[in-house]
């Protein structure tokens, strides 16, 4: 009973995860894009999915402990450690499972470390991009009553969209 309540959270747990993935990726696409309005719509689905899967995680715990406390192991025994355990009685399933869960977890994070880099750089050129527009402006040239141009600040101040 135990076994087949961790083998369904799980089952629940993964696909939560390759939703997860799903999204990822098609932020990356969205990134390469530079799909502003793509990039935003991702980071709702990922909040959302990311709720989802901590809200999810208390019964995973829960089915591990019951598991865990069946085979008389410590209540703190991680989804590998049972997964290992029941491999050598015999039961394969769950170490299945946890493979599988430990490959998109791996994945995902792959994913998240690339979409982190992409954004960094993104960021790092747009700022740059503002400050050499400010520079510009801040040295225009204006022609003068002398009948030369004359070069001086105007004074202008670009304000970040995020602050």
């Amino acid at each position: 009973m135990e076994l087949k309540q961790l083998l369904d959270t799980a089952a629940v747990q993964s696909g939560l995860l390759n939703e997860l993935l799903t999204v990822l990726e098609r932020e990356t696409a969205e990134m390469g894009d530079i799909n502003i309005s793509g990039m935003s719509a991702s980071n709702l689905a990922k909040e959302e999915l990311i709720n989802k899967i901590a809200g999810h995680a208390p019964l995973m715990q829960q089915a591990l402990s019951g598991l865990a406390a069946r085979y008389d192991l410590a209540a703190t025994t991680s989804l590998k450690g049972i997964a290992d355990h029941l491999a050598k009685r015999g039961s394969g399933g769950l170490l299945l499972k946890q493979q599988q869960l430990a490959r998109t977890a791996d994945r995902i994070q792959q994913v998240a470390a690339l979409n982190r880099e992409i954004a960094e750089r993104f960021s790092s050129t747009v700022a740059t991009s503002l400050t050499l527009i400010t520079r510009l402006i801040n040295q225009s040239n204006v022609y003068g009553a002398s009948g030369g141009y004359q070069q001086h600040p105007t004074g202008a101040v670009m304000i970040n969209r995020e602050a």
